[in-house]
């Protein structure tokens, strides 16, 4: 096994395949709470961008759009701009 897995420190949730009774066996990073959760338990998704500048954000940094300027990915996705 690679690394120092007996000094892993491992994600707090319970995993809802095992019923919750098992911790998840992700790695585990320190949250504001003192718990440690994984980029699944612990909402580190990007996936649910709320603002139209967020969703830009998102999409810019997708690897098949990284060719594109600014402005193309705002066209081609047409993205709404909020009013001030």
């Amino acid at each position: 096994m690679v690394g120092r897995p007996q000094s892993k420190i491992f994600c707090e949730s319970l995993t809802r395949s095992s019923n919750y009774t098992k911790q998840c066996r992700a790695k585990g990073y320190l949250m504001k709470s003192g718990h440690y959760r994984c980029k699944n338990h612990g909402g580190f998704s990007d996936w649910n961008a709320k603002t139209n500048e967020g969703k830009f954000k998102a999409l810019r940094n997708l690897r098949s759009l990284k060719h594109l300027s600014d402005e193309e990915i705002r066209t081609k996705y047409i993205i709404e701009r909020e009013n001030p």
